[in-house]
């Protein structure tokens, strides 16, 4: 069962106007490939299921008689998701178990090998599993010793990388595993179909079967898999006979001409004196490169080159012409019938939609299209998108960003810390006006107090523009002021890479309304939604010594509930101080002694179970001191990424748990009502110690995560995994921005847990060694 029938989006502008399987590699289409391999492995009986442009593939394969198989067509009129299509064809799949398998990947697993254990095992389903050193984009799949599948992590955040194990898309199944596939219903294997059948106790199986599998999802990856296959790491037919080590022509290669392999040359290539090919460079039918032009690790696809041009990592398609003295740089892609001007340079990345010229003498740094961004942008840990002002982060990113992100209705667009940040914001608010959303200008004096307003307002998009000097932080909410799953955040990624936009018509633009007063809103909110009763609180003295806008909005906060508030910290008075955007809450007790966020988390656990509340949601690195604290009120403590929707709406029910100012008026409503202490209350949760440090990695994140979680008492802790030892903790993490793994200690003292963080700080290092450095 070979899958057929996407469009390939991530492939522009190389796939417009075909179907993905139709992506052509090495003068052949993807899907060609695929079904070599099929034949290889003795599978001549394949059913197609087409959707986008089936007809371009029913013409080239016909009934497949030329490729030495029997092909069936099904064609979805209405998307079924990967199941649900599947479930199509069961009139020709019948009751044998049958293999599904994507037509624009590019592998060469050993299939008879994964049909082999399928066979052995009592699955009713086995997903073929390849390591992947970057698995964000792909499900992962856990599996035990035995192969038994025993989690499925569908397109992690780095904190979720527990493995390295992605899914491949490629299946063995059995007709009573298609039993549970609604007739006529959209349904998907990996979200819907496997999960249901795990959660039923189905057996399914995992099998790592060896060989190349690689997605082809975008240009970058494209041009991976065409210089793993001419370096061997791959077994695909490049149709040229190899002529020299590294080297397949089917044409000619004139003298004064220097090709450096692996490299492989079409049919009706001219290539001019004095011209450069190779390494890692593949030539299409019908190609010309000009005298003096240096093409290196490039694709060229029956397009033209001209003199004293330089090529490095570009991709050109059909009928495209790269000018005289053209430079396109890595990741550059000319669509069809697309030109570069004469000595034209094209920025990394930069992608020219067919039939557009980029202009002769001049830089191209942004996609020629209706719409377009210099590069990938990405979401680091927290949600949050850093970068330097003017650099990573300008004034185009925030036009596209606020045109993808408010596309579904209104937005709610606040800044601080200077011009900067009010002109990225001005910027987002004019791409979302111009997508037809409704723009709320207002003036939270936080992230929090964004995030605040967005869940006032019920907004499903929300920004806050946080400038620090030269750096930059969008902070990005989605419904209630809750920060953006995972989900949305890749969809964004995704959009932005692919240079997406909106535009109304004029009548349509998006109107703009000023939210004034925000400060002493979000300060009465707090103060009124802390409070356990209406009765007046006892007398409470409290300071708070900061002078940010966020300290300001707690102290409003706290007047309000009735606390005497002082500015400056004085001895035998407890205090509190905001940290990160509002969202944290620091402090010390009467004593002085400091109470990090960790610590305040955990008291305000204690006083909502004790208050009855009963259950808490924390993020995935909360201290193991949460739970512990949770338990000993009967309660439970829930863990974002861990436990699904009831952990989300725990934690949106509870501002104190996420929002600095709610949680100091909670603790001191509580001191109001029983009279107790800072230092009293702090008293009442365990002891405990944090000690981290970050560990940068050369190997991939997912291949470690996968062996520390494979370790004895290893518990999954939503990003990241947890392992006992001794009387201590140890949380380890990967981060999202950069190959690097955060090692938390947690003990009963200091010591303990620095023991314990660097112990397995030297075991990450070791792990990540050479094998000859270790």
């Amino acid at each position: 069962m070979i899958m057929a029938g996407g469009e390939g989006t991530r492939l522009r502008p190389l796939s417009l106007g075909l179907p993905k399987p139709m992506t052509p590699l090495f003068d052949r289409p993807v899907m060609a490939h695929i079904i070599d391999l099929l034949r290889r492995c003795g599978i001549r009986e394949i059913a197609v299921t087409l959707q986008y442009m089936p007809q371009a593939v029913m013409d080239y394969f016909g009934d497949g008689s030329e490729f030495g198989v029997r092909l069936a067509y099904f064609v979805e009129r209405e998307p079924m998701g990967t199941a649900g299509g599947v479930k199509n064809c069961m009139s020709f799949l019948g009751d044998e178990d049958f293999l599904v398998i994507s037509g624009d990947a590019v592998c060469d697993l050993d299939l008879e090998a994964a049909i082999a254990f399928h066979r052995s095992q009592p699955s009713a389903a086995t997903l073929v599993l390849h390591p992947h050193p970057a698995p964000l984009e792909y499900g992962l799949v856990v599996t035990d010793d035995r192969g038994r599948i025993t989690r499925f992590i569908e397109k992690p955040g780095w904190g979720q990388v527990v493995t390295d194990m992605v899914n491949t898309g490629i299946y063995l199944l059995t007709r009573q595993a298609m039993e549970h596939v609604p007739d006529g219903e959209p349904c998907d294997f990996g979200r819907d179909l496997f999960p249901r059948l795990l959660s039923e106790g189905a057996p399914l199986f995992g099998y790592c079967a060896e060989g190349y599998w690689c997605d082809m999802g975008d240009c970058r990856a494209y041009l991976d898999c065409v210089a793993d296959a001419l370096s061997g790491k791959v077994h695909l037919d490049l149709s040229a006979p190899q002529i020299a080590p590294g080297v397949w022509s089917a044409s000619p290669i004139p003298p004064g001409v220097q090709i450096i392999p692996p490299c492989r040359i079409g049919r009706d290539v001219s290539l001019a004196p004095g011209c450069l090919i190779g390494p890692h460079t593949a030539l299409g039918s019908g190609s010309t490169v000009g005298p003096r032009s240096m093409v290196q690790r490039s694709v060229l696809h029956g397009c033209a080159v001209g003199a004293g041009a330089a090529l490095y990592g570009a991709i050109l398609c059909k009928g495209a012409w790269a000018g005289d003295g053209c430079v396109l740089n890595e990741g550059a892609v000319l669509g069809e019938n697309a030109r570069a001007g004469e000595d034209a340079i094209l920025a990394e990345g930069v992608k020219v939609w067919p039939n557009r010229e980029a202009p002769a003498h001049g830089k191209l740094t942004s996609n020629l299209t209706t719409g377009g961004m210099r590069g990938p942008v990405a979401f680091g840990d927290g949600g949050v998108i850093r970068g330097g002002l003017g650099a990573e982060i300008g004034p185009e990113l925030l036009l596209a960003l606020g045109n993808l992100f408010a596309a579904d209705g209104a937005l709610g667009l606040g800044h601080s810390g200077g011009e900067g940040a009010r002109m990225l914001a001005q910027a987002a608010g004019s791409g979302a006006a111009a997508a037809g959303a409704r723009v709320y200008l207002h003036d939270a004096p936080s992230p929090a107090a964004a995030a605040w307003l967005g869940e006032c307002y019920g907004l499903t998009s929300s920004l806050f523009v946080e400038q620090e000097g030269e750096r930059v932080y969008l902070h990005l909410f989605g419904r209630s002021g809750l920060p953006l799953d995972r989900a949305r955040q890749r969809k964004l990624e995704s959009a932005l890479l692919r240079g997406e936009q909106s535009r109304v018509p004029a009548l349509r633009v998006g109107k703009w309304d000023n939210v004034s007063g925000v400060h002493a809103a979000y300060a009465a909110d707090a103060a009124r939604r802390a409070r356990f009763s209406r009765a007046p609180l006892r007398h409470v003295e409290v300071s708070v010594p900061g002078r940010t806008p966020n300290d300001r909005a707690m102290a409003e906060a706290l007047a309000e509930l009735g606390c005497t508030v002082l500015e400056e910290r004085r001895p035998g008075i407890p205090g509190f101080a905001s940290e990160h955007g509002g969202f944290r809450l620091s402090g010390w007790d009467e004593a002085g002694k400091p109470l990090p966020p960790e610590s305040l988390l955990t008291l305000i656990t204690l006083i909502e179970c004790e208050n009855g509340g009963g259950r808490v949601a924390v993020p995935s690195g909360a201290p193991v001191a949460v739970e512990t604290t949770a338990a000993g009120c009967r309660g439970a403590a829930l863990r974002l990424g861990r436990d699904g929707p009831e952990a989300e709406e725990r934690y949106q029910a509870l501002p104190w748990l996420r929002d600095g100012v709610f949680a100091a008026c909670r603790i001191c409503a509580r001191m109001g009502v029983t009279g107790e202490s800072l230092q009293a209350l702090a008293g009442k949760i365990p002891r405990f110690a944090l000690r981290s440090r970050e560990v940068p990695l050369r190997r991939s994140r997912g291949e470690l995560m996968q062996v520390l979680a494979a370790a004895a008492g290893a518990e999954p802790a939503g990003d990241g995994v947890r392992l006992r030892q001794g009387q201590g903790w140890v949380y380890l993490s990967p981060l999202t921005r950069r190959p690097a793994l955060r090692v938390v200690g947690e003990g009963p003292d200091l010591e303990t847990a620095a023991e314990l963080c660097d112990f397995f700080a030297q075991q990450v290092r070791k792990l990540d060694a050479a094998p000859e450095e270790k």
